[in-house]
């Protein structure tokens, strides 16, 4: 069905979510139509490019983002040739903006039942069995995110005490994930998820661009750090210099005395 609609619209540009749908459904897409597709888009840009092999200049081409090489590159990617330009966007890593002008879009209607076949429907779902997500960061308006600067998994106890203080969710980033300090569904950054909470508090996190593309964008900022020369410091609102394990039982103690 959507092979078909592509095949009659015959858009320049096509566009999945990188969801467990979207990432089975984006490639097989990309296979019949015979086009290219770049997965976990981090943002998309408009513009031309300049072959100096061919001495050709390609005009509206869609820059296809993404980090790449573990998150350690960040890849920019064209597909000139073919058409449409397929990619998969990761969910929350573009900020809705409201239109300039409104606009009300066209709702076009099909007949599945003129275009499906007795073929399509060779494979039967008897069964499905969906897993509650126990981790819900994305949604969380207050995330306490540790680095690998909080030093260990025991450590980042005191981050989940005071997340459960003030009622939020517990985030890390990935060299911390990597060092077995917090679970891979924590991890926030370009090779994690992106979040934009109402209160992001950073504790021991350095703040590499990697990590910084998944919440620069929360309302407020606070950064914990023993280094004054931090880059997460020079995004944040407010910046406690100090060592963590000092300052967090501190916050708990005077928010609880406080919000009784």
């Amino acid at each position: 069905l959507v092979r078909h609609i592509f095949y009659e619209e015959k858009p320049q540009i096509g566009l999945f979510g990188a969801t467990p749908v979207g990432r089975d459904l984006a490639p097989r897409i990309a296979s019949a139509l015979k086009c290219g597709l770049t997965a976990d888009c981090t943002n998309l840009e408009i513009g031309d490019h300049h072959d100096k092999k061919s001495n050709t200049t390609y005009k509206n081409l869609l820059y296809q983002i993404r980090p790449a090489f573990g998150g350690n590159i960040v890849a920019t990617i064209i597909n000139p040739d073919t058409r449409p330009q397929l990619a998969t966007v990761r969910e929350g890593v573009m900020k809705k903006e409201p239109l300039p002008v409104p606009s009300k879009g066209q709702v076009k209607k099909w007949n599945a039942d003129e275009i499906l076949k007795k073929e399509d429907f060779l494979v039967e779902i008897i069964d499905r069995h969906i897993e509650e997500k126990k981790i819900n960061i994305k949604s969380s308006p207050i995330i306490v995110a540790g680095g690998y600067g909080v030093g260990s998994k025991e450590n980042f106890e005191l981050l989940f005490e005071l997340a459960d203080v003030i009622g939020g969710e517990v985030g890390g980033t990935r060299a911390a994930v990597d060092a077995g300090f917090i679970e891979h569904d924590r991890q926030i950054g370009q090779t994690g998820i992106t979040v934009r909470p109402k209160l992001y508090i950073a504790c021991g996190i350095s703040g590499q661009i990697q990590h910084r593309a998944g919440m620069m964008e929360s309302s407020m900022i606070i950064s914990i750090n023993t280094d004054r020369n931090a880059p997460i410091n020079s995004i944040a609102d407010y910046v406690i210099i100090g060592d963590f394990a000092e300052v967090i039982p501190k916050l708990i103690k005077y928010y609880k005395k406080n919000s009784k």
